[in-house]
C-alpha cells in the first residue's frame, strides 16, 4: 500500500468513528415495548409466545416468572425490542408482578397486560379474572409509590387519562366504564373446545366477558393453538402491541363464533342484559352491575378457588429442563458427594472400633 494511502482498514475505523459523532434522530431511535402475559394455568401462554416471536422450540411449563424477548426492523434499519414477560402458575405467584412492572417502568405506556383465560374451564375462569386483574392494580399502584413517592395519585392520573384517549373520551359507555390504567388483553383460549359447549352456556360466557372488557376498555379476543386462522389474528394483535404494527380492524361479537372486540369499539347496549352501575367495577370492589354479572356467571359455573403449585418435587429431575452441561456437572457433584459420605461413614466406624478398643484395654 503506497505512503499516504489509508488501507481498508482505516476507512472502515473512520467510517466508523463519524457515524458513532452522528446523533441518530428520534425517528431511527429503536423503540421498547412490554408484554406482560399471565393468566390460567395451562392455557398455552408459552406457546402462543414462541408462535409469536416464529420459534420452533418446544413449549415448557413455567414455573413462576420467565422473560424473553424478540427484535424486529421496523420502518428504520433500526430493530424495535419487545420485552415479553409470562407469569406462571395462575393466581398462585402475584408478587413477582413487581419485577416486570418495574423493568416496564421507564415508560409504562409502552406496557400491555395480556390476561388469558382457559375458556375450556369456566368453573376456574372469574376467580382467575377478579383475582389477578384486583392484583395488577395493587402492584401498579405499589410501583407507581415506588417512582412517585407521594405523587402516587397524580402518576396514576396520567395513566387514567392515556387510557381515556385508548377507549375514546367521548365514549357512550363514559360513565359506566373505568379503564384500565396500561394497554388491556382478554385473550380467551381453547377455543376450538370452547365451540362445542352448549349455546346458552357459551352465550352466557361471552357475554360476562364483553362487559367486563368494556368496562375495562380492554380488548377481547378468542384464540386457539389449533387453529390457524386465531393463531394469525392472535399474532397480529400482539403484533401490534409488541411492535406497533397496525392494529386489529375487524369486529366479531356473534357468541357462536370466536369474539373479536377491540378496546372501546362494544357498547352496552350492544351487550344487553343485566345493564351497568357506575357504584362499581370488577377492579375496585362489588357494585351493583358487577355483582349481578358474577351471580349470573357464578351461578351457571360455581367457582373452583383451590389452585395447587406447579412447582416440581425436584425441578434439577424434571425432564422438561434438561441442560446436558449443568446436568452432568450436577451428577459428579452427586457422585462426588455420595463417594464424601461414604469415607465419612467409614472413617465413623474406624473412629468407633478404636473407642471400643481403648476402653477395653484401659479396663484390663
Amino acid at each position: 500500500m503506497p505512503v499516504g494511502k489509508d488501507s481498508l482498514l482505516d476507512i472502515a475505523i473512520k467510517i466508523n468513528n463519524e457515524q458513532q459523532d452522528i446523533k441518530p434522530s428520534s425517528g431511527s431511535q429503536p423503540k421498547e415495548r412490554t408484554i406482560l402475559i399471565l393468566g390460567s394455568k395451562g392455557v398455552r401462554k408459552t406457546s402462543l409466545i414462541h408462535r409469536f416471536l416464529d420459534r420452533n422450540e418446544g413449549a415448557k411449563q413455567t414455573l413462576a416468572l420467565e422473560y424473553t424477548f424478540g427484535r424486529r426492523a421496523g420502518k428504520s434499519m433500526v430493530k424495535d425490542v419487545c420485552h415479553i414477560w409470562e407469569l406462571g402458575g395462575g393466581t398462585l405467584y402475584p408478587t413477582l408482578l413487581s419485577a416486570p412492572l418495574a423493568a416496564a417502568s421507564h415508560d409504562l405506556s409502552h406496557l400491555t397486560v395480556v390476561l388469558m383465560l382457559d375458556l375450556s374451564a369456566p368453573q376456574q375462569l372469574w376467580f382467575t379474572l377478579e383475582t389477578l386483574v384486583q392484583k395488577l392494580h395493587m402492584a401498579l399502584r405499589q410501583q407507581a409509590s415506588v417512582l412517585s413517592g407521594r405523587n402516587a395519585g397524580e402518576f396514576i392520573e396520567k395513566l387514567q387519562e392515556a387510557a381515556w384517549k385508548r377507549v375514546g373520551k367521548d365514549n357512550e359507555d363514559k360513565e359506566y366504564m373505568d379503564p384500565f390504567p396500561v394497554s388491556f388483553v382478554i385473550l380467551g383460549g381453547k377455543y376450538d373446545i370452547f365451540q362445542d359447549f352448549d349455546s346458552e352456556k357459551k352465550k352466557v360466557v361471552c357475554r360476562c366477558l364483553r362487559y367486563v372488557a368494556h368496562t375495562l376498555g380492554a380488548t377481547l379476543q378468542f384464540y386457539s393453538l389449533k387453529d390457524s386462522g386465531l393463531v394469525k389474528k392472535a399474532k397480529d394483535l400482539l403484533n401490534h402491541h409488541g411492535f406497533g404494527g397496525p392494529p386489529v380492524k375487524s369486529i366479531s361479537q356473534d357468541y357462536n363464533k370466536p369474539l373479536l372486540i377491540p378496546a372501546g369499539s362494544d357498547s352496552m347496549q350492544q351487550i344487553g342484559g343485566l345493564g351497568a352501575s357506575r357504584t362499581g367495577t370488577i377492579s375496585k370492589g362489588p357494585g351493583a352491575a358487577i355483582d349481578r354479572w358474577k351471580h349470573t356467571f357464578t351461578t351457571h359455573f360455581p367457582q373452583e378457588t383451590s389452585e395447587k403449585s406447579v412447582m416440581p418435587d425436584d425441578p434439577a429431575k424434571d425432564l422438561n429442563f434438561q441442560e446436558p452441561i449443568i446436568d452432568s456437572l450436577r451428577a459428579q457433584k452427586d457422585d462426588n458427594l455420595l463417594l464424601f459420605f461414604q469415607e465419612l461413614e467409614r472413617y465413623r466406624q474406624v473412629a468407633e472400633r478404636r473407642r471400643h478398643f481403648k476402653n477395653d484395654t484401659d479396663d484390663i
